[in-house]
């Protein structure tokens, strides 16, 4: 038979079917929804990232501590990291979760850990919070180590409210220009050494403030109890711990170099100290400050600080040997230079000059201390 003919090189094809109308506004109503639904998702991930906030510092120092008599012995000169804070905030319209902790040279701490609850229909102005926070109590406990003028806060809130954080739960409440904070707490603070309460007994902490913008204070009470036991007692007892408190803060525009501040504090209290020590147990102690900042320009102030702490109540001082007695009271003078380079960078030097009362043959020790802290935020 004839062999089959190939099918020539360049014979013609048949063209394909061109999409209808429709078709292609199908497909093309397909490629929208599906970019519309890509855009939905990437709205709803940066509506969540904008409800997440991190913040964080350091506190990068040099201390200066002179010796403490004229053989040279004590005293010191060194370097360290007093903070480094990391902070995590979400925030919703009812709820808010924050977590911060302290990475420094000794460990990682847990320093706040809150769930809040913001009451439906009162626009955030009242909320329940359940956690770690910091006692609601003055004005220098609360306040945020990065916005203090000096680097430490003054010697009665240090024995005073020496954690400045406990676990329990905490009302807040705003209308006006009215403040109102109160919690209950386990009263043994943070630094107690456990991570859970050693006691049943629960301490109830409030402060009630005002902020006209111009000047704001308050009043704040403390009322709990200390289970501890005295040389003279046979068993624990329950030991009244209590503190009151009264605080001002004014704000002044008058002079050209730049604003004016003026902050003081006082508080006393009774039982105080780390949990179980029997040192300060009913012991009663009050003390105070009074803080003076003038700002120059936008980008340097100095302050004045005098703080007073009486351990015992006006307790007549006592000299141990040629050394002033450990509960003597004392007056600290400070001084404070800062700079700041921009909005996150901070540098400050501080002179502090604690004058311990002596008596007869005690001296004052020479404990007068030079810091130079840099403190870098986020």
């Amino acid at each position: 038979p004839p062999p089959a003919s190939e099918p020539r090189a360049n014979a013609p094809t048949v063209p394909e079917r061109s999409p209808s109308i429709d078709e292609r506004l199908t497909a093309d109503e397909h490629r929208v929804e599906a970019l519309e639904e890509q855009n939905t998702e990437t709205k709803n991930d940066l509506s969540a990232l904008k409800k997440l906030r991190f913040s964080g510092y350091i506190q990068g120092r040099y201390q200066y501590q002179q010796d403490l008599d004229d053989s040279g012995a004590g005293g010191y000169s060194r370097f360290g990291v007093r903070r480094g804070r990391l902070k995590a905030t979400y925030t919703t319209d009812w709820s808010q979760f924050m977590l911060q902790i302290d990475a420094v040279p000794a460990g990682v701490t847990l320093r706040d850990a809150e769930a809040t609850l913001f009451v439906p229909g009162t626009k955030q102005q009242l909320s329940v919070t359940l956690g770690q926070m910091k006692w609601p109590f003055g004005y220098e406990g609360p306040q945020s180590s990065s916005d203090r003028e000096f680097p430490e806060r003054s010697r009665v809130v240090r024995n005073l409210l020496p954690s400045e954080r406990d676990r329990g739960a905490k009302l807040n409440g705003r209308y006006k220009f009215l403040r109102l904070a109160v919690g209950i707490f386990d009263g043994n603070g943070t630094d107690s050494g456990t991570t859970q309460d050693n006691d049943k007994e629960k301490d109830l902490i409030a402060h009630l403030g005002f902020d006209l913008k111009w000047i704001a204070g308050g009043i704040s009470g403390w009322y709990g109890h200390d289970l501890g036991r005295l040389p003279t007692d046979t068993f624990r007892h329950a030991y009244e711990r209590t503190r009151i408190g009264a605080d001002l803060q004014a704000y002044f525009d008058v002079l050209p170099l730049g604003g004016t501040s003026i902050k003081g504090e006082f508080i006393a209290g009774r039982t105080y100290g780390a949990a179980n020590n029997a040192t300060h147990l009913d012991v009663p102690a009050h003390g105070w400050y009074l803080l003076l900042v003038q700002n120059i320009g936008l980008n340097d102030a100095v302050a004045v600080r005098y703080d007073t702490f009486d351990p015992r109540n006006g307790q007549t001082d006592v000299a141990a040997g040629e050394v002033p007695g450990a509960d003597n009271a004392v007056d600290t003078v400070g001084f404070v230079v800062q700079h700041h380079f921009g909005e996150n960078l901070k540098v400050s030097a501080t002179y502090e000059i604690p004058m311990t009362h002596a008596v007869a043959q005690a001296l004052d020790p020479h404990d007068n201390l030079f810091t130079l802290q840099m403190q870098a935020r986020f």
